[in-house]
This record gives structure tokens, C-alpha cells and sequence, in this order.
């Protein structure tokens, strides 16, 4: 087990490099949008209410959104399989924490003025403002659209003609409001591909951003 956690963070540079990029560029692509008809309930009065799910909006105008996932990273050297967990209050912080075969193997916070990651398995994080990512891409890269980009926020999103994603398998949140429970994420030449489930959401309802940087714990600079 210890073998496989290993691969998943071994040549850590690349991905952060990898993670972040891959977040800079998805701002550039035109969304998919596969909003099926799914069955399911929602309780309304007490009352188990069908709902179909294609008619019901996409949630918006929460301040808090939560939600845990499971997502298969599939590349040239193979697929990876993590599960994370995502905190948003909106405009404010996003927190991300990526675990494999029930061990942390990191955690990231973004903020409309910088990013914190840190990694528990090599003992290095990475603490800057978003110039560093920027320059490192043809667009612009700040809080806001990695914030839509997790959100499902495409009217937020850049247009472009580097990747592609789609979010699609909408469950409802509540009565009036749905929620993406399955996103892709492809590099068009096909050497990146990102496939999560999700499930849990929950509106409203604030959850862990903390983050804390060990003392003995080596910085990483891009």
C-alpha cells in the first residue's frame, strides 16, 4: 500500500506544477453541459416529491458549498486514484484535500490573494501569490476561476481551445437548485484526463479551511 501512495506523489515539483497548471487551463476551454434526466426525490413538507432533474436550475447565491469526491487521474504513466474533499466560502477561500488509501497525502488553500499546498508525504508545501502560476500560462490565473472551475461556474470561465470539461449526472440540492455529481477534465491531445464522482453536497453549511505549515517542512519554489 505504502508503494502505491508513494507513486501517487513521487516527483512532487511536477505536480504541483501539474495541479495548478491543469487548474489554469481548464479557464480556457467552453463547457460541456450534460444535464440528464435522472430520477430521484426530494423531500418537500415532509413529503418524498419527484423531481425531474433536467428542469431544476443549477444552484447558485450560496455562501458556503462543500462536497467529497473520488477522482481517477489518468495520463502517460498510467491512472491514479484519490479521493479529496472541497470546501468553498464564496469569494473568500478554497480549500482542497487530497487523500489516497485513507492517508493524507495533501491539502490546498486558495484565497483571492495567494495559495498555500502542502504535502504530509514528502514534508514540502508551496506558499505564493498566483504570479508565479501566471506566468507560466498564456491567460490570466487568479481565485476567481479556480473557484468556477470547482463550482461548475462556466458563465465565469474564459473560452479557449486548450482543454476540455464537462459536468454532467445533475442531482438536486434541494427543491429548486441541482448539482453536478460527475465532472471530466481532458488535455485535447489526450495526455491528461481527469474523472471524479462527487457526492455529499451540502449548501450552505461552513466546513474546514484551516491549513497549517510545519516548521520543518521544505519550501518548494516554482
Amino acid at each position: 500500500m505504502f508503494s502505491k501512495i508513494v507513486f501517487c506523489v513521487m516527483n512532487i515539483r511536477k505536480y504541483i506544477l501539474s495541479i495548478l497548471m491543469v487548474v489554469g487551463l481548464l479557464m480556457t476551454v467552453p463547457s460541456s453541459y450534460s444535464q440528464v434526466a435522472d430520477s430521484a426525490t426530494v423531500a418537500a413538507d415532509g413529503i418524498a416529491v419527484p423531481i425531474d432533474t433536467a428542469v431544476l436550475p443549477m444552484a447558485t447565491g450560496y455562501d458556503w458549498i462543500t462536497y467529497r469526491g473520488k477522482a481517477d487521474i489518468i495520463d502517460t504513466g498510467g491512472t491514479r486514484t484519490c479521493n479529496f474533499y472541497m470546501v468553498n466560502r464564496t469569494d473568500s477561500i478554497l480549500y482542497l484535500n487530497i487523500h489516497a488509501y485513507g492517508v493524507e497525502v495533501m491539502r490546498a488553500v486558495f484565497t483571492p490573494d495567494s495559495i498555500t499546498y502542502v504535502n504530509k508525504l514528502t514534508q514540502q508545501y508551496f506558499r505564493d501569490t498566483y504570479d508565479p502560476i501566471a506566468k507560466l500560462l498564456p491567460f490570466p490565473f487568479d481565485f476567481q476561476k479556480v473557484q468556477a472551475l470547482f463550482n461548475g461556474e462556466t458563465d465565469k470561465l474564459p473560452q479557449g481551445q486548450k482543454l476540455s470539461y464537462e459536468y454532467s449526472a445533475f442531482q438536486p440540492v434541494d427543491s429548486v437548485s441541482s448539482f453536478f455529481t460527475e465532472f471530466v477534465f481532458k488535455e485535447l491531445n489526450r495526455v491528461l484526463e481527469i474523472r471524479g464522482k462527487i457526492k455529499v453536497i451540502r449548501l450552505n453549511v461552513p466546513g474546514v479551511t484551516s491549513i497549517k505549515v510545519p516548521e520543518k517542512f521544505e519550501r518548494i519554489t516554482l
